[in-house]
């Protein structure tokens, strides 16, 4: 196959409950004003976001027999994104988060069936394939992923990689020996001073730098910053209202992959990022509200 950018990772279905006022507790009950069903997860988020952008995408998944699993490779193939890369699993592969969605951030539970192996899956396809990035959704620590990274960047490949929600601390040289083979580390503020230990985003960036070669951080209201080879460089937000702010650091790094395969500079970069994950928060779930390139334009035009 041959595509621009490769995204491996695991889906999810999201249940999304929207229009909540006051947070749940033990005893009470309250009622949304709207729910919706939308395939998720950082991969299916930034796979849909690259594919309505124009870039030629590859995800490298799996799916089961289960609802969850049919229900997102409807909606996928719906989009017209191929599943060539996908393995089929003749078992149920239920991954299911229930998103409690407030205006400024949201609440999950989630639930998955134990996983199968996917990095094997991962190294056969990279080995067959004709790509230029490979983007993945979350911090992947595996012992025998630091040396595949190395094979790939010396056939020309580039890599980034999102943080998520992990247990993973700096100070594991497995964690240090994994972002010294990334091209681009993209965790948001929050993951970043987690991952760290640090208490302020500029003393976790401090700290990720060192290992990272250039690290780009979501940082919600407060725009999106970049460390690189020509230092510290800030764009702020767009002047808008969230709806629902489910998926939208996956379609940020969309956004930024996309500039970046166009040959755009590191601050244009951000631009679309921000765009991009911006207009995604205007309507529920990372995937479905993600923007079309015309829209990215238009936004564009305006900031």
């Amino acid at each position: 196959m041959q595509c621009d950018i490769l995204v491996p990772g695991h889906y999810f279905c999201d249940v999304i409950f929207t229009g909540l006022t006051e947070p749940t507790a033990p005893g009470t009950e309250i009622y949304a004003r709207d729910l919706q069903f939308v395939p998720g997860g950082g991969a299916i988020n930034t796979v849909v976001a690259l594919r309505r952008l124009g870039v030629a995408v590859g995800w490298i998944g799996m799916l089961g027999t289960d609802f969850a699993s049919q229900f997102v490779g409807a909606w996928l193939r719906g989009e017209g994104i191929a599943l060539e890369l996908v393995t089929a699993l003749d078992a149920p592969m239920r991954r299911v988060t229930a998103v409690l969605s407030y205006p400024a951030d949201r609440a999950f539970v989630s639930y998955v069936d134990p996983l199968p192996d996917l990095i094997p899956s991962i190294a056969q396809t990279v080995e067959a394939a004709n790509c230029r990035h490979i983007h993945f959704p979350g911090l992947l620590i595996d012992p025998r992923l630091p040396d595949l990274l190395a094979q790939w960047r010396a056939r020309g490949i580039t890599i980034s990689m999102d943080c998520q929600q992990r247990p993973h601390k700096l100070d594991d040289p497995l964690v240090q020996s994994t972002l010294r083979q990334l091209d681009l580390f993209m965790p948001n503020a929050s993951e970043a001073c987690r991952l760290t230990g640090q208490d302020t985003l500029d003393a976790a960036a401090g700290a990720l730098w060192a290992f990272a070669r250039t690290l780009v951080v979501k940082d919600g209201a407060n725009g999106a910053w970049l460390w690189g080879e020509s230092g510290r460089i800030h764009v702020p937000a767009l002047d808008l209202t969230p709806v629902d702010t489910t998926g939208a650091g996956d379609v940020f790094n969309a956004g930024f992959l996309a500039a970046r395969l166009a040959g755009h500079d590191a601050e244009t970069c951000l631009r679309w990022g921000n765009v991009c994950g911006g207009l995604a928060t205007l309507n529920v779930g990372g995937a479905p509200s993600a923007p079309r390139f015309a829209e990215v334009e238009s936004a564009l035009s305006r900031t």
